[in-house]
């Protein structure tokens, strides 16, 4: 059983949760951040072997369940639900997207593989002239127009990330080959069955969870020099063409956390994040892995590495999954997960049978995961290394 640590004699408005021996590394890094940013509303949850070992919360308003927008976290929801069919053979890898998608069979990419579109190496990082409010809501109406789309590079040529439209793609495979949404397929390969609080689609009744995502506060702001939009024809500024001044204004809204864009739309808790991974790579309550041990390694082998077409900067990614890099040297070269831009984070770590989840609500600014994700992700890795060496 997790420890209960409540934090009361210091000066936070709340700390609570627990966590193991052998882990209390991590809430001593939580407890530090807690205490230095009291308004700060955050969780953190980390599984080790398939056991929860860390749960802990802070913040005026944040609980052990409240649910958040994570941003890109979320697309490990449409990952997950591609690895599982190819590990059931009904998605091959090295056959063309055509093949289960015809209409996508025009404007050059009739040849581009399964591998390279869940690599970022398809071309399709965005759509002439973006797409409308409601094509961002649907991703059935964005995968109709990714179907017509000529790729921005030859496919399988180099790579770029492909931030809003990978979801969509992901999804329409889905669709074609169960003839389930990948909301409903999530819901009832994953979600459901593993008890996994991420939601591709948030229903009403989960509304009393939500807490929306908050700007960064002008002493984070004045830290930082202001990031200037990528110029509107460049590849940046393609992938991530938002037809609205109140970026903010749209994931915070009923509209869009019922609609459930899988590449920016997911709603989870830390423990959901961590408790996925962490399905993944180990027997969690008695129910088996949902990945053998090759699926995980060919998603989590190196397919994209080097320059980013569309951030401009180094990358690395397995089939979909972000891997780590020179920012994350604590990590091992078999990790893979995936951050978001508000400064969230989740990640498996097979080497040492580590899960790990992280929401914030504040945005991070520059976004991106910031000091504080590192800093509890170091304490996790290193706690779960240690305690394989016993």
């Amino acid at each position: 059983m997790i420890k209960q640590v409540g934090e009361r004699g210091k000066p936070v408005h709340r700390l609570d949760g627990g966590a193991e021996e052998g882990f209390t590394e991590v809430k001593q890094v939580f407890a530090s951040l807690a205490e230095a940013d009291p308004d700060h509303d955050m969780q953190v949850a980390v599984y080790h072997c398939g056991r929860l070992v860390v749960d802990l919360w802070a913040g005026p308003e944040m609980r052990q369940d409240s649910l958040l927008n994570v941003a890109s976290v979320g697309k490990a929801a449409a990952y997950v639900c591609a690895a599982l069919l190819v590990q059931q053979g009904d998605l091959e890898l090295d056959r063309t997207v055509a093949r289960y998608w015809p209409e996508f069979a025009v404007a050059g990419k009739q040849d581009v593989t399964v591998r390279q579109l869940l690599s970022h190496q398809a071309g399709l990082v965005g759509v002439d002239g973006g797409f409308t409010l409601d094509e961002l809501h649907d991703d059935q109406a964005a995968a109709v127009r990714l179907a017509s789309q000529r790729p921005f590079w030859r496919p399988g040529t180099a790579h770029g990330y492909h931030g809003f439209t990978i979801g969509p793609m992901i999804g329409e495979l889905v669709r074609r080959i169960t003839g389930s949404t990948l909301p409903d397929f999530h819901a009832a390969m994953v979600r459901e069955p593993r008890r996994i609080d991420m939601f591709v689609g948030l229903s009403a009744e989960y509304e009393p969870r939500v807490l929306t995502l908050q700007s960064p506060v002008p002493s984070e702001q004045a830290g930082s020099d202001p990031v200037p939009a990528p110029a509107p024809d460049s590849l940046a500024g393609l992938a991530f063409s938002v037809p609205v001044a109140d970026r903010l204004g749209l994931v915070n809204a009923r509209r869009f956390r019922a609609a459930g864009p899988v590449s920016m739309g997911v709603l989870a808790s830390a423990h959901g994040i961590a408790r996925m991974y962490a399905s993944c790579l180990d027997a969690v309550d008695g129910l088996p892995a949902l990945l053998a041990a090759e699926t995980q390694e060919e998603f989590a082998q190196i397919h994209s590495v080097g320059h980013d077409l569309t951030l401009a900067c180094p990358s690395r990614y397995g089939l979909g999954f972000q891997l780590p890099g020179d920012a994350q040297p604590y990590l091992s070269a078999r990790t893979f997960g995936h951050d978001g831009g508000g400064g969230s984070w989740g990640f498996a770590d097979p080497s040492t049978r580590l899960a790990f989840g992280y929401v914030r609500r504040r945005m991070t600014n520059p976004g991106g995961l910031g000091p504080d994700a590192h800093l509890l992700a170091r304490a996790a890795r290193a706690c779960a290394a240690g305690q394989l060496a016993f």
